[in-house]
């Protein structure tokens, strides 16, 4: 009778504990139609919102000599590390000496770069509504400073002809990103220098360039600042890629997260939401990081799972913290609340799709 009290009590710990994690992970997830012990190649790719860098942000990261952006990743570097590639939105532009600012024209020291490269981050996204904020040169060292750290990047030029497909191996899956953003803030595109605007034909034709690759991923910039609902016209583009064989859409800009869609056939994150920003208001004072499996089956297609992850930006440090972290760490009963409604307005989000 004792020996069956204990395994009952272990059942339900068991129990509870699955209860627990659906809780405190929002996902979305598509269960798999074909034999997951059939399995022949998996890639798993994690995907970030908006980094972007205000000025306090810049005044947080100050050190003596220099700056130091490692605890925004401290928290996620774990995250980062089950993933075959990792990407992110930079949403601002890098240099490596003075002056640097934040809104409205971001110009952030190169070490951002470091300290993401050094917590896991291989791609970043470079064509947003603030690409240009530093002029052709900012796009220029931008890029220079992501090649010497070793991250690979899509979206921008260094030089007047169009930027390429961004393309790479995952698991052996053969994988291209491509980039695009919907403006760069009124600013005109310098003739030495490129940024992908979002354009169907131009977006047609780099998918032509992406004949070698399996998968084909879409970086967009678009969408209406901080709706929590996408709009036609970001559905209307979804459904335009779909059908010229992009498999995986992630969407930024809205700086807040929105609604996601996933079958076997493919995954489309409207909006990541802000991966660390200064921004404070309910809704945009977090985001997701989303995990994307992809897998292949015996009949040689690939079947898409998803799961999000909940993360909030803790400050004075900026650190960005997901769900596992953020429940036990120590925090101010403000703080707290901040943290706690976040967590609760994206479990609903994603529980009312």
């Amino acid at each position: 009778m004792r020996r069956f009290a204990e395994i009952f009590m272990a059942i339900m710990l068991v129990a509870v504990a699955l209860i627990l994690f659906e809780r405190l992970y929002p996902r979305a997830v598509i269960a798999p139609s074909g034999d997951v012990s059939s399995l022949l190649r998996r890639a798993k790719i994690v995907f970030v919102g908006d980094v972007m860098a205000h000025t306090p942000q810049l005044n947080a990261a100050r050190r003596a000599g220099g700056y130091d952006f490692s605890d925004v990743f401290k928290y996620v570097k774990p995250i980062f590390g089950t993933a075959d590639l990792v990407v992110a939105n930079l949403e601002t532009t890098l240099a490596t000496t003075p002056p640097y600012s934040g809104y409205p024209l971001f110009r952030t020291p190169a070490e951002l770069a470091r300290a993401a490269a050094d917590a896991g981050v291989d791609v970043m996204a470079t064509a947003n509504n603030h690409s240009l904020d530093a002029g052709a040169e900012g796009v220029r060292s931008t890029l220079r400073i992501l090649d010497e750290y070793g991250i690979g990047h899509t979206g921008t030029s260094a030089t007047s002809e169009r930027c390429a497909p961004y393309q790479t191996e995952c698991g052996g899956i053969r994988i291209a990103l491509i980039n695009y953003t919907y403006g760069t803030n009124g600013i005109a595109v310098p003739k030495d220098v490129s940024v992908n605007v979002l354009d169907t034909v131009a977006i047609t034709a780099d998918i032509a360039r992406c004949v070698d690759a399996e998968v084909k991923i879409c970086l967009l910039h678009w969408g209406v600042e901080y709706s929590r609902r996408p709009s036609v016209e970001q559905r209307r583009i979804s459904q335009f890629l779909n059908r010229h064989g992009v498999s995986v859409v992630v969407g930024s800009h809205p700086h807040v997260v929105q609604p996601t869609e996933c079958t076997a056939e493919g995954v489309t994150i409207y909006s990541l939401g802000n991966f660390v920003s200064n921004q404070s208001d309910r809704y945009a004072d977090g985001g997701i990081i989303a995990e994307v499996d992809i897998v292949e089956v015996e009949s040689g297609e690939f079947e898409y799972f998803l799961n999000v992850v909940p993360v909030w930006v803790h400050r004075p440090d900026y650190a960005v913290l997901p769900v596992c972290v953020g429940d036990t760490l120590k925090m101010s009963e403000q703080q707290r609340v901040s943290y706690s409604r976040f967590m609760s307005d994206t479990q609903t989000l994603f529980q009312n799709m």
